[in-house]
């Protein structure tokens, strides 16, 4: 058994959640529902990212205080979750003191290596709105490929990492105005050392192939100062004035250390006394990030660092995923194309959702395209048709004929021992994030059972003759319907449920190959509904 913490990217409390965070939410769900299905121990966490300019501005907007603002969304968050079957061990803000001590303790480390400096530099500032502009609230051309409407730190075309003034023709995001630069001073820790560390975690932790690249061209770039340091109008914590006065600690300091703290919360909470089991250097424990690709450099290259200062293990991996794209187009609330979790729930649910992400997740760092008249024919034709339905096509006669009660025996064991052996290939698609490997097995596993069933065609059976048949036949497809929703279960669990409740048995990995015989089903009521293809155009 293999103990694990898994956590996600923490969603900003300045919005309600939308179709991206549900990506990486449902990616990394599926992948602990099914290691706690194999008897791994999992412990799934997450928070919400609480501090930053943008938290207040939106305080000063609404007339709020910051904190309101921050318990809002935190229930609203947990709340969505929870409507996709994203159910966290524990879900945590960053705004807490356990998460203030390890963003002291680490500046004190720092300083304790003599790896502080002050130095005053150009920032942009944005006159209409009298603010320093952090980089995601800049926009404009990428200084190295040159792709319009980028960050000030980052291109998501090109994966380059820049400072906000080499940035071409800025705007502000807030005012739509260009902003001007103004000196001010900052703290910035001295991160060049560590770059022989960084490369030797690169190449021995699980990193899918682009990433691991990825990272050592980052180690390629300028690579020496980290400014860590924020202007005021500001929300998070204030650093000491014994460094510097009147800044605060930039709100990827302490996201970053938010794991960190909301494990230490679930710890203290639940009484549990392995937290340092987890986070010791040398810990044979382990630890997963998921994360977007536009956000690797903090993971990827500043995190280990401070986990070094610290002296805290390293992630044992870290899972990175693509953006979800709407009609091939970036989700974009200026262009009228983003979709928040409501607005799917209104004409969705979240079954649907999580199959089709899973027809297109894979190792690679993919962008993954929703087009809804692909998602509702895969939903209709290949999951409905062909898995759905046999339940109700083979319930008929198990009702019919032989009260609910499944035989005493197999109609051809062979034939249902081939979709047991290929549990392990479908254990090592999951474990290996290859989902849509998955689908495509169990796609092969529909069109098999459907074929069987139109070939021996219980329904043209001769009940004086071939009622024992019928009846071990049924039971044999009935079965393999349950091996099946065993291997979907922790990508469709709603439905699975209902499975479940129609079977009357739970859907166990390690009972694939006892299958159920002379056991009693309950009466078959409707697993899922075809999707209206009218919502389309009123979505």
């Amino acid at each position: 058994m293999k103990n694990i913490l898994v956590t996600c990217a923490f969603p900003y409390s300045n919005g309600l959640l939308h179709l991206g965070h549900l990506l990486e939410h449902i990616q990394a769900d599926i992948w602990v529902r099914f290691n706690r299905m194999i008897g791994n121990k999992v412990y799934f966490l997450c928070s919400d990212d609480s501090h930053g300019t943008a938290i207040i501005l939106e305080s000063k907007k609404l007339g709020i205080s910051p904190e309101d603002i921050i318990s809002n969304m935190y229930l609203k968050h947990k709340n969505q979750f929870e409507k996709f079957n994203i159910f966290h061990d524990f879900y945590f803000n960053t705004n807490n003191r356990i998460n203030y001590f390890y963003s002291l303790l680490l500046l004190n480390n720092f300083n304790f290596k003599k790896l502080l400096n002050k130095k005053v530099i150009n920032q942009f500032f944005d006159k209409k709105k009298n603010i320093f502009l952090p980089d995601r609230l800049l926009r404009g051309i990428c200084p190295r490929c040159y792709k319009k409407d980028q960050y000030g730190d980052f291109c998501e075309n090109c994966n380059s990492i820049y400072n906000s003034y080499e940035l071409i023709n800025p705007i502000s995001y807030l005012s739509n105005t260009v902003p001007v630069l103004r000196k001010s001073e900052h703290l910035f820790v001295n991160i060049n050392i560590f770059k022989k560390k960084i490369y030797k975690w690169i190449c021995v932790s699980f990193l899918q192939d682009e990433v691991r690249n990825q990272l050592i061209k980052f180690l390629d770039y300028k690579f020496d100062f980290w400014n860590i340091s924020r202007d005021y109008p500001y929300f998070g914590f204030k650093i000491s004035n014994k460094y510097i006065e009147n800044k605060y600690f930039y709100v990827w300091w302490d996201a970053l250390l938010g794991y960190i703290s909301t494990f230490k919360y679930f710890c203290n909470k639940n009484g549990f006394i392995f937290f340092n089991d987890f986070w010791k250097e040398n810990s044979n424990f382990e630890i997963y990030h998921f994360i977007g690709k536009d956000i690797l450099y903090f993971h990827g290259i500043l995190w280990p660092i401070m986990l070094d200062i610290l002296k805290f293990r390293k992630p044992s991996g870290l899972i990175v995923h693509g953006h979800v794209l709407l009609n091939k187009m970036k989700m974009s609330k200026s262009l009228g194309n983003f979709v928040s979790v409501d607005k799917w729930l209104k004409y969705f649910d979240s079954d649907s959702l999580r199959y089709y992400f899973s027809t297109k997740l894979s190792y690679k760092i993919n962008d993954i395209n929703l087009c809804l008249n692909d998602f509702i024919k895969t939903i209709n034709s290949d999951f409905i048709n062909k898995f759905i339905n046999i339940a109700s096509r083979i319930y008929f006669f198990i009702n019919k004929y032989f009260n609910n009660f499944l035989s005493k025996k197999m109609w051809n064991i062979n034939f249902y021992n081939f979709f047991i052996s290929k549990s392990d290939l479908i254990s090592n698609y999951f474990l290996n994030f290859d989902y849509y490997k998955v689908i495509f097995e169990i796609n092969i596993f529909f069109d098999i059972l459907n074929k069987c069933i139109n070939e021996e065609k219980p329904w043209n059976m001769n009940l004086n003759f071939e009622r024992n048949k019928l009846h071990c036949f049924c039971t044999t497809i009935l079965n393999i319907f349950r091996v099946i929703s065993i291997y979907l279960l922790p990508i469709v669990p709603n439905i699975c449920n209902k499975i479940e409740k129609f079977l009357n048995c739970k859907l166990i990995w390690k009972n694939l190959n006892i299958p159920i015989l002379n056991h009693r089903i309950l009466n078959y009521s409707i697993l899922y509904k075809k999707l209206d293809k009218s919502f389309i155009y009123n979505f």
